[in-house]
């Protein structure tokens, strides 16, 4: 399997764990205290992660995670944010005008399909990781392995970076479990696939000028 394959499948795995909890997705988690069974293949090459950094208390009832996860992120007055804009700095106009820009670049026409989500919610952002890393997968030509890594690597700094930073900060200050330690999963896991697409985009570039 290769290095997009696996990133695919994590950023996927990611995003179904920050939406509405669900029976199949949770048990083992809630049941064994770890995010260890959402780890495509056991792991999280190429980013090296410890599962028992990010431990929960076992035991908590799916219906006790659902009522946790409505009130704090669903409620009207949701205690933690999803959304970029609440840590972002940008205006939301600027924020969403450069969103639907990444999304329409790489083939998404999100401001005419039925979406329920905003466009900068962690949702539709770690979806949208999903996708072009899938896309690097399937790709059969360096210029466009080079361009979906460049995507990446730009999306992830200016938009799920920071929302991801933010977001961790404010569970972890409210101690919103499981929550607090699913967010430092994600927070660790966007650093270093920045790092990796850094290297990524700086070594094929270096190729191809030395070409």
């Amino acid at each position: 399997m290769s290095d997009a394959t696996m990133r695919s499948q994590m950023w996927r795995s990611l995003c179904v764990c920050f939406s509405p909890p669900v029976r199949d997705v949770w048990e083992d988690v809630l049941a064994e205290g770890s995010f260890y069974c959402i780890y495509p293949m056991g792991d999280l090459s190429p980013h090296t992660l410890d599962p028992d950094n990010y431990r929960i208390k076992p035991g908590m009832s799916l219906d006790k995670l659902s009522q946790t996860y409505s009130s704090c992120f669903e409620s009207g007055n949701e205690s933690a944010s999803f959304h970029e804009r609440v840590y972002n700095t940008d205006a939301t106009s600027q924020l969403f005008e450069e969103l639907f820009r990444y999304y329409e670049h790489f083939g998404l026409d999100m401001k005419g399909n039925d979406n329920a989500n905003w466009p900068d919610s962690i949702l539709v952002e770690l979806d949208f990781m999903h996708y072009l890393s899938h896309l690097e997968s399937i790709a059969t030509s360096e210029d466009d392995v080079l361009s979906l890594q460049r995507g990446q690597r730009d999306f992830l700094q200016r938009h799920l970076s920071p929302l991801a930073v933010g977001l961790t900060e404010k569970l972890s200050a409210m101690k919103i479990s499981p929550y607090d330690q699913l967010a430092k999963l994600l927070n660790d896991f966007v650093s270093r696939d920045c790092d990796y697409l850094a290297r990524k985009v700086d070594g094929m570039l270096a190729i191809s000028m030395v070409e």
